[in-house]
């Protein structure tokens, strides 16, 4: 892109809105393969797969992995591994060209390593397949997961990117039962919107030499907030399981959810604890739930029907307005940190940014506000006392 486009901003801001609209269409067609029979009508028209693509497009879980450019070069793989989902759905002939977006998939972005495991849960819940059945269909993605994994430990790049949280694998794996929840939440009520999420009190999602490690090892199973988060997990799994059956589609959704998120759990550990970017792939497991609640209240109450779009309708508009707030975040380095430093004014991670960015536009003595605040907070933080020397000499 570089190449093509130079610093050009706008072939990136468009790339990255093709990305979103591509990905949305991509919901909307995989959603009407999966319930095609569903009919929520207004008119002649079915709306299940359009309530589901529309909730998609407009979540403001989002923003950072399409807004934040870096991000939405990395969400061209998910736009690959949806178009492969889809083929896959529709008919057997289309195997090769499912398999080679696929691989684009997979060399373009590492979160989409978990496709087959998604076509697994699809011929486990909906499809139901067995077995053997299951291998034959799916041995080419495998295969393809296999090449790459080989190219990369071929190059030296291990699954590793990062340490354990507190480096400590059992207390960064009782963390992420929380981070799970934490996921959940920010899909349901997206109001508390953060590139750098507090994962305990003192300890955040970008980890750094000043992070405290202590707070991380002072957890235990016992706590009331793990406790809790490991319960919720287990129902929805149980659930998910129980009702595999009865609502193939219920359990599908959910199981999509997890296995997104599989890869960003720390099962090796990662740079980043919990980022929202990682919900874009796990959000459709979401949007697929609510079509399918919007569904049932339909066809239960279908003399309600206009208040059931209404409610899709106050979903939609909420989502939309939340999502333009969260772009104007994102509009600038200094306005995404000043947001920081209002959800997390303990952050001087976000202090010290804020500082780096102002003392690049020249605005000295905001520079020097928030490098004394980010001291305030971490007296050992030298780079902040650096920076804030070095201003102080002009």
């Amino acid at each position: 892109y570089y190449q093509l486009f130079g610093t050009n901003p706008f072939f990136y801001h468009l790339h990255s809105l093709l990305v979103h609209l591509l990905s949305t269409v991509l919901v909307y067609f995989i959603i009407e393969t999966l319930i095609g029979n569903w009919k929520l009508e207004i008119g002649n028209y079915n709306s299940a797969p359009f309530i589901g693509a529309l909730l998609f497009g407009l979540h403001p879980i989002h923003t950072e992995s399409i807004t934040y450019i870096a991000a939405s070069m990395e969400m061209t793989g998910v736009v690959f591994m949806l178009a492969s989902f889809w083929l896959y759905l529709m008919h057997t002939t289309r195997k090769i060209a499912s398999y080679s977006l696929a691989l684009f998939a997979f060399f373009t972005y590492e979160m989409t390593l978990t496709l087959p495991l998604l076509l697994v849960l699809y011929e486990v819940t909906v499809g139901r397949l067995g077995l053997r059945g299951i291998i034959r269909k799916t041995w080419g993605y495998w295969v393809g997961v296999g090449g790459f994994l080989l190219i990369r430990f071929s190059l030296g790049v291990g699954l590793a990117r990062g340490d354990y949280l507190a480096f400590s694998p059992y207390h960064t794996w009782l963390t992420m039962t929380k981070m799970i929840v934490k996921y959940l939440w920010l899909l349901v009520w997206p109001v508390t919107l953060s590139h750098n999420h507090t994962v305990v009190p003192g300890f955040e999602a970008f980890m750094t030499p000043y992070s405290d490690q202590s707070a991380i090892l002072r957890q235990s199973i016992l706590d009331p907030e793990i406790l809790a988060s490991i319960t919720v997990i287990t129902v929805i799994i149980v659930i998910t399981i129980i009702q595999r059956k009865k609502h193939p589609i219920l359990s599908f959704a959910i199981g999509w959810f997890f296995v997104s998120l599989l890869l960003v759990l720390y099962i090796f550990p990662q740079g980043t604890a919990i980022a929202e970017k990682y919900l874009y792939t796990a959000s459709i497991g979401f949007v697929i739930l609510l079509s399918w609640v919007f569904y049932n209240l339909y066809k239960s109450y279908n003399r309600y029907k206009h208040y059931i779009f209404l409610i899709v309708g106050v979903v939609a508009l909420s989502y939309g307005a939340r999502t333009a707030v969260r772009n104007a975040d994102w509009q600038s380095p200094i306005s995404l940190w000043e947001h920081e430093t209002v959800v997390h004014p303990a952050s001087e991670l976000a202090y010290y940014n804020l500082g780096v960015y102002y003392a690049e536009l020249g605005y000295r003595e905001k520079a020097i506000a928030a490098y004394k605040k980010a001291l305030e907070l971490k007296p050992q933080f030298w780079q902040a006392k650096n920076n804030l020397q070095n201003l102080q000499k002009l």
